[in-house]
């Protein structure tokens, strides 16, 4: 197996404010705050699950205002 290290990206929960380098093949990782699993509305964070929250309350939001329509029309699709 390779890890290809321009997709890698790098999330730690240090709270001491000192900064990790971890190198692939000599390539640095991207060092980021928040992330969105693949194929799942989640995002991790390192702050919590505040933003996970917020993103799970946008795409319910979204879902229902596409169904309010179809609710608001009163006839149900086959």
């Amino acid at each position: 197996m390779e890890i290809n290290a321009e997709k890698t990206k790098l999330m730690t929960n240090n709270s001491n404010g000192k900064s990790t380098v971890i190198r692939i093949s000599g390539e640095k990782l991207e060092t980021v705050n928040t992330f969105k699993y693949l194929g799942v509305g989640a995002i991790a964070a390192d702050e919590g699950s505040k933003p996970e929250i917020l993103s799970t309350v946008i795409q319910t939001t979204a879902t229902l205002t596409k169904l309010k329509a179809i609710w608001k029309d009163g006839k149900l699709c086959p």
